[in-house]
């Protein structure tokens, strides 16, 4: 049985990818009227929401979290794949993507639904410096900082360094709890 996934998870399995609602939208085969919907949890056909949690797993997403039968899904997040044993061969991993930086912090803004402004100003950081550590601009007191924010604000990240290639390998953000 496929799983609907919540809006949360939609919207950083999105921020994962670096893409639009409107590219999710064509590549899902919906409308962006509907992506909106389903991550901002608006009433979208289930049809809908499973359209765009197979185009995420299509990608290379793998949606996360635990539920039980009645129940909501807690944990909820979304992450890249990758291999199930970090003691596979090169060529194995280069099945799965992999990126650059250990912390995605905009799928971390994603899940907590949170403008780039709202974040920086919480943080006390400028922006720019926001804007930059999203695309993976190490800055060790700034990242820090914002790594450490997130965290108290619920999101755990997720992911493994991988040195035979240089590369992290299922890197995502979930619920803490």
């Amino acid at each position: 049985m496929r799983t609907p996934a919540p809006a949360d998870s939609l919207r950083a399995a999105r921020a994962l990818l670096k893409l639009s609602q409107r590219e999710v939208a064509a590549g899902a085969r919906t409308t962006p009227r509907s992506v909106s919907a389903a991550e901002t949890d608006e009433t979208v056909f289930l049809e809908t929401n499973l359209q765009l949690v197979d185009f995420f797993v299509g990608q290379g997403i793998e949606f996360m979290g635990e539920t039980a039968i009645g129940k909501e899904v807690v944990r909820a997040g979304a992450r890249f794949a990758a291999p199930r044993d970090r003691d596979v061969g090169v060529p194995v991993k280069r099945s799965f993507q992999a990126i650059d930086f250990a912390v995605p912090f905009r799928a971390a803004r994603a899940l907590l639904h949170r403008e780039q402004a709202e974040v920086a100003q919480a943080v006390g950081l400028t922006v720019a410096v926001v804007q930059n550590l999203e695309r993976g601009k190490k800055s060790p007191e700034p990242h820090e900082l914002l790594r450490s924010w997130y965290e108290t604000n619920g999101v755990e990240f997720t992911g493994w360094a991988d040195i035979a290639t240089g590369r992290f390998y299922g890197v995502g953000v979930r619920w803490a709890t």
